[in-house]
């Protein structure tokens, strides 16, 4: 994808890892950038980056008020070209007896409700031809574990479960909106070098970030797509 100084995006959790690495590839590509990041520290640190084009979002994806937040900083724009719900946080229990209701429930409202509150604000601003990309992760696809695929790579129930369930979401809205000019896909955005990386981790968020960047035009509507192999089934 060329260079396009009108294209504005939002990505949430952009202080670190992953989304920190698009904020800045989007930045370079001179696109208008809205990082979503809870402290304000953090958007000092983002906003230095670029001081024309980036204007950090201070907001907590668990507090229903992101959704007037985000509302109130994006109205005055002209709309919003992509959406990525970006923004997660790794789980403890990877045995059964590990697993604690209260880790499930809290990773569900990061994974699955915090996507929810961030797409329904988000929503009625992307332009005609939009894209929605929801970072999700093999670990959240039904298919994969069913089949022991990762039955050798430790990954806790909750951030399992979690996934799953935002995948779900995902897969409804890809539904509500077929008919429209939207494009709505998961991506899992292989196995990256992070804080809460898996053991057989292999790549870095930069990489993830200039692979994903040139991938926007042909991503297509419904897909779960896997940055760096084939697609995965939900």
């Amino acid at each position: 994808m060329n260079k396009d100084k009108g294209k504005t995006i939002i990505i949430t959790g952009a202080s670190r890892g992953l989304g920190y690495a698009l904020t800045k590839q989007f930045l370079l590509n001179q696109w208008q950038v809205f990082p979503l990041v809870r402290k304000n520290k953090d958007a000092k640190v983002l906003k230095t980056i670029s001081e024309s084009k980036c204007f950090p979002i201070v907001s907590d994806i668990t507090d229903i008020k992101v959704q007037s937040t985000i509302r109130e900083t994006i109205e005055s724009h002209d709309g919003i070209d992509v959406l990525i719900n970006n923004a997660g946080v790794g789980g403890s229990g990877v045995l059964l007896n590990e697993t604690r209701p209260d880790e499930v429930l809290s990773l569900i409202d990061v994974h699955c409700l915090g996507v929810l509150r961030v797409t329904q604000a988000v929503m009625p601003f992307l332009v005609d031809e939009g894209i929605l990309i929801n970072v999700s992760s093999r670990f959240g696809s039904i298919s994969k574990v069913s089949a022991g695929e990762l039955d050798n790579i430790a990954c806790s129930y909750s951030y399992r479960i979690a996934k799953a369930a935002q995948n779900m979401l995902t897969q409804c809205m890809c539904r509500e909106f077929k008919d429209s000019s939207i494009r709505i896909c998961s991506i899992h955005p292989g196995r990256l070098r992070t804080d809460s990386a898996s053991m057989d981790a292999d790549r870095t968020p930069e990489e993830a970030a200039e692979i994903l960047f040139e991938r926007l035009k042909s991503i297509k509507h419904g897909g779960f797509y896997s940055l760096f192999e084939e697609m995965i089934e939900w």
